[in-house]
């Protein structure tokens, strides 16, 4: 109700993706403002028109592991692909993904050890073999991956997302994240991240406002059954 524009243009960017030309979008505004019902409305898109999609959710608070969002939608694809499939997707970044998802490694077996290496070079090795992945099960199926809630994600998964938004060019893949930018103070990570990916060419923000009288009349028709009234109306 009311983002008739903003699903038009979102499409858009949809079928540039499923075409194999890479798209960046987020969606941003405060709680409840409909960030989450737009993505659902492209994902069901996107599956109509053969792509799959994959979703991960930040969550706010203690406790969660890094990398968490990245884990959930790699989880999800692991647990509906052949192991065939799967370890082609994967290549020699096998044993390197299941060190997070460990999903991977109870579907294939035999993987190798990995040598040590130093903190960052580890994550490296982690960041491109994740790209590496998802490239390569997007070019086998067209894929939308939905990163919600980025406002409260780790920094690990923000700088995994950096890392894969500079890949984009030339892949059949839509990435999309939501944020509440209420909730963004100044010194969250996800701040540095919104810079890093707006250097993108192919970066579109999305900012969700309120909807106008005469969408919330319909909205409140559709759902009440009956006109509402202005106060004034009342008045003699």
């Amino acid at each position: 109700m009311g983002r008739q524009r903003e699903m038009g243009e979102l499409k858009a960017c949809l079928e540039d993706a499923l075409s194999g030309k890479g798209r960046l979008v987020t969606l941003v505004g405060e709680p409840g403002i409909g960030k989450t019902r737009m993505a659902q409305e492209l994902a069901s898109t996107a599956e109509e028109l053969g792509g799959q999609v994959l979703w991960g959710r930040c969550h706010e608070g203690q406790g969660r592991p890094p990398y968490w969002p990245w884990i959930q939608l790699i989880r999800s694809y692991v647990r509906n692909c052949d192991t065939e499939r799967l370890a082609a997707e994967l290549g020699s970044g096998a044993a390197i993904i299941a060190e997070v998802v460990p999903e991977i490694g109870e579907k294939i077996s035999n993987l190798p050890p990995l040598p040590d290496l130093e903190p960052e070079q580890a994550r490296f090795r982690l960041f491109d073999s994740v790209t590496a992945f998802l490239k390569r099960a997007a070019n086998a199926r067209p894929s939308v991956l939905i990163l919600e809630d980025l406002q409260w994600a780790d920094t690990p998964s923000l700088l995994m997302l950096e890392f894969l938004s500079a890949e984009l060019l030339d892949t059949p893949l839509l990435l999309l994240g939501t944020y509440r930018d209420v909730e963004l103070p100044r010194n969250n990570p996800l701040s540095h991240t919104l810079g890093e990916l707006a250097r993108q060419q192919y970066f579109r923000e999305f900012l969700l406002q309120g909807l106008s009288r005469e969408d919330v009349t319909r909205f409140m028709t559709g759902a009440a059954g009956v006109v509402p009234v202005r106060p004034t109306e009342f008045c003699l």
